[in-house]
């Protein structure tokens, strides 16, 4: 019997917003997650894979392999998020260990075999830094065809996180979103302008915590410790859910305002360097190669949280 299940790739670097786009994809019905690659951007390589392993423990997926990516950019060195993600990434959550391990490929490397090996074409959901998957298009351009879409979380219509304009994981890595944008994949993007306005209130916290049981609680506690960043320097009102935007699209596209323009990745700005250049109004006339989020339904969004919540934590108590 066919497997009308989208095949994914989920590239990451968790990160506490990573966990709650990890959880979103493993409670769909609609997305089989083929594999895990790890990059480092919100903490180390060695504290990305780590958790990842942790994390598909903990929502009982220990199954999914995960394979180690880089600890670097193309060029240069990442800007940590410590300051938001806490030390180890996953905020002042104690999660067991993982009995699992790691692969023995190298994620570039795993996702070329996966890619290769399938006989359908697979969506790459990208939630961390691109160096990976450039990575993976550069040494292995034969992969192009087989990839139906990349769903990412990164790039910026007007706002910044690590610079004026300039979001953390288009900007961590500048020649690999390059790479990206460039290649010809259907490109799928939620940048931090969509994002800071996909908010998780406080009393949406309370009402995940209310499912009850330790999971639903550990899940509200990584929205929590992710809020007080924004809380404290910005005054945000609620938790950006920065990458759990990228897969819910793929569970349910109609969430989000999308349009298709034309972006490029500012490789030599001196103040923009990083950043990502959308043509709004088609003044350069290049052909559009993103379909770009606008908008979200904050309240649609947050049911799907929820009720994503309350799947994995009925199946986890079975």
């Amino acid at each position: 019997m066919k497997n009308n299940k989208r095949k994914v790739i989920f590239d990451c670097d968790p990160g506490l917003d990573d966990a709650l786009a990890l959880l979103l994809a493993l409670a769909s019905d609609n997305l089989d997650i083929l594999a895990v690659t790890t990059i480092a951007g919100n903490t180390t390589i060695e504290n990305t894979t780590q958790n990842a392993l942790d994390l598909l423990y903990f929502y009982g997926r220990s199954d999914i392999p995960v394979s180690r990516g880089n600890a670097n950019p193309l060029l240069g060195n990442f800007s940590m998020g410590a300051h938001v993600h806490g030390k180890r990434g996953i905020g002042s959550v104690e999660l067991k260990s993982s009995p699992a391990q790691e692969h023995s490929l190298r994620a570039h490397d795993l996702i070329r075999k996966l890619l290769m090996e399938s006989d359908e074409k697979i969506t790459i959901i990208a939630t961390g830094p691109l160096t990976n998957i450039a990575l993976a298009l550069t040494l292995y351009p034969e992969i192009i065809e087989k990839i139906e879409l990349i769903s990412m979380m990164g790039g910026s219509l007007n706002v910044g996180n690590i610079g004026a304009a300039t979001e953390a994981n288009a900007g961590n890595d500048p020649e690999a979103t390059h790479i990206i944008l460039s290649c010809g994949v259907p490109i799928a993007m939620f940048g931090l302008h969509l994002t800071y306005t996909t908010q998780i209130y406080p009393k949406d916290m309370d009402r995940i915590e209310s499912i009850g049981g330790t999971f639903a609680k550990t899940i509200a506690d990584f929205n929590r410790f992710h809020f007080q960043f924004y809380k404290n320097e910005l005054g945000f009102k609620g938790d950006p859910s920065h990458d759990s935007c990228a897969v819910a699209y793929l569970i349910n596209p109609d969430i989000f305002t999308m349009e298709e323009y034309n972006v490029v990745m500012d490789l030599d700005g001196k103040y923009s360097r990083g950043q990502t250049i959308v043509d709004l109004y088609n003044v350069t006339q290049r052909k559009p190669n993103v379909l770009f989020g606008m908008k979200s339904n904050r309240e649609a969004f947050v049911e799907l949280v929820y009720d994503s919540v309350l799947k994995l934590s009925y199946k986890l108590s079975k």
